[in-house]
Parts: C-alpha cells; sequence; structure tokens
C-alpha cells in the first residue's frame, strides 16, 4: 500500500508514467469491488476502465494517503449509479408488459363492457397513478415493493394509491 500511495503522489505531481504501474497494482482489487456491486463482468470492465479516467482528471483533488480506498470509492459509486440507472431502465421496460398484461387480462377474463368502464376509470388517472394501481392490482406488487422500484418513498405510493382508487370511484359514481 505504501508503494501505491508513493505512486499516487507522483502522479499527483504530473508523473503519467507511473500509471501503468498503478494500474497494475490496484486493477484486481478495483474490478471485484464494482464487480460485487454489479454482477456483471462486462459492464464491471468498462465501469472501471470509467474510473481510471476520472481519476486521471481529478488526481489533483487527491488528498488522501489511502490511494486505493479514494479509488475503490469512484469504482463504487459509478457502479451504484450504473446499477441505479439499469434498474430504472428495467422498470421501465417492466411497465409496459404491465400494460401489455393488462391488456391481454382484459381481452380474456373481462367482456367488453366491463373493460370499458375499466378503462375509463384508468383514464381519469395521471400516468403515475395508472403505474401504481397496475403494479399494485394486476401485478400484486405490495406497495413497498413499488417503493422500492419507482424510488419513491412507501408512503407516497400509499397515498398516490388511495388517491388513484378515491379518482376511479368518483369516475364510476358519475357515470
Amino acid at each position: 500500500m505504501d508503494r501505491v500511495n508513493k505512486l499516487a503522489k507522483e502522479l499527483k505531481k504530473g508523473n503519467i508514467a507511473v500509471f501503468d504501474e498503478l494500474y497494475e497494482l490496484t486493477y484486481k482489487v478495483l474490478f471485484y469491488s464494482v464487480l460485487s456491486i454489479l454482477k456483471d463482468k462486462s459492464k464491471s470492465e468498462d465501469i472501471v476502465q470509467d474510473t481510471y479516467m476520472r481519476m486521471l482528471k481529478n488526481i489533483d483533488k487527491y488528498q488522501d494517503n489511502n490511494f486505493v480506498g479514494y479509488l475503490v470509492t469512484m469504482g463504487k459509486n459509478l457502479a451504484i449509479n450504473e446499477y441505479t440507472q439499469r434498474k430504472r431502465v428495467t422498470y421501465t421496460d417492466t411497465e409496459y408488459d404491465f400494460m401489455s398484461d393488462f391488456s391481454l387480462m382484459s381481452q380474456i377474463e373481462i367482456d367488453l363492457e366491463h373493460q370499458d368502464i375499466i378503462n375509463r376509470a384508468l383514464n381519469a388517472l395521471d400516468e403515475s397513478e395508472k403505474n401504481v394501481v397496475i403494479m399494485h392490482t394486476i401485478s400484486g406488487l405490495s406497495h413497498r415493493e413499488i417503493a422500492e422500484i419507482t424510488q419513491k418513498p412507501i408512503g407516497t405510493i400509499t397515498w398516490i394509491y388511495a388517491k388513484a382508487v378515491k379518482k376511479m370511484k368518483d369516475t364510476l359514481k358519475e357515470e
């Protein structure tokens, strides 16, 4: 570790020639730290490269005596960002699956009259309300699971669901 910290100080002074050795000494610990978060070798390699690029760009800001900790923290933060972004993309794709599952279920299990009533009630909702109702009623997700997927507090999800149900009831009473 002392060698790594000395090399990091040299790199900070502008001696780019020490980068190769610094890379060799830190690559494995950085890679496995990122891999433990992403569970994807290819994505982990990309994040490791991004980490080294960011480190080189910001080496002048390095002030610590624990370069490996600095590098691993930077890598883990990038990995967490990647994981979160991937989760959002997965959620978005899943959201469309919920919609198509609902349509399929409607066609199979609900006669046309009931389907029309349900569609009118759902159309009274805004997108976030509609998504929460569909995730809860059609997909059977708990409010806690919906909160994790949407990255909103559970209280907010409960409130959105209650508000949506009330809106749907009011819409159906009017008809």
